[in-house]
């Protein structure tokens, strides 16, 4: 079976870790990083690659403005990176619900898309965009991207919620990484649908069954099962 060569960018946040440890067992797969910074590949530079699967992004700054112009930078620096190695690999773009919002990061997300995909119209090589709902799961950072990760940390340490009274959209890690592996565009998934207030109440049951007696934990579904998975990870 001929391997495919894949760069990962963003190889240290949420998604690139969980990504990474699907990588190290499964088979058909030679795997590079670049470093933050977009100017080194790690292991050694590559003398092909198939794919870039393109994470990394800049979700916040202390200014509004600086989440759209870096991940404009980021962008152009990791083709620059590219460029120079002369590679030029399909793409694969994780973007967000958000892009078709008004926040500098949809609309960062939206001029990625389109940057990136000139380019691979250039080089006559295929670019897939992955737009992903809300994710959650183990290793997601707190007060970062994920509510759920927000409302376990809070949960574990006594801390008051902030929470609307909204409904949100929400997929587990595990099924995003599948989507990835499939290295085709795809933006509709199923989700579990949920309310914030219902969320956190969920969660914090979960949280006092779970010390109650960890080994009888009343779990009534799947999308419960990854929340615990969720949560347990930060204790």
């Amino acid at each position: 079976m001929n391997r495919k060569t894949i760069l990962i960018t963003g190889a240290s946040g949420f998604v690139g870790r969980h990504l990474l440890n699907r990588l190290a067992i499964e088979d058909g797969f030679e795997v590079f990083i670049t470093d933050r910074e977009f100017t080194q590949i790690f292991p050694h530079p590559p003398k092909t690659v198939d794919w870039l699967i393109h994470l990394a992004s800049s979700h916040r700054e202390s200014e509004e403005k600086l989440v759209f112009e870096n991940n404009e930078r980021i962008n152009r620096d990791i083709i620059s990176l590219l460029t120079k190695a002369g590679l030029n690999p399909n793409i694969l773009f994780t973007s967000s619900i958000h892009e078709e919002g008004d926040s500098f990061y949809g609309r960062s997300k939206k001029a990625g898309s389109e940057y990136l995909r000139s380019v691979c119209d250039s080089w006559n090589k295929k670019f897939e965009k992955i737009v992903f709902p809300n994710l959650f799961g183990p290793l997601a950072k707190p007060y970062h991207t994920s509510v759920v990760a927000n409302f376990c940390q809070d949960i574990i340490t006594g801390k008051e919620s902030y929470i609307n009274d909204v409904e949100i959209s929400l997929m587990y890690i595990q099924d995003a990484i599948n989507s990835i592996l499939q290295l085709k565009s795809k933006d509709t998934f199923d989700t579990t649908k949920v309310f914030l207030p219902d969320l956190h109440r969920t969660i914090k049951e979960l949280h006092l069954a779970y010390h109650a007696d960890p080994f009888h934990i009343n779990i009534k579904s799947k999308f419960e099962s990854q929340l615990l998975s969720t949560l347990t990870s930060y204790y």
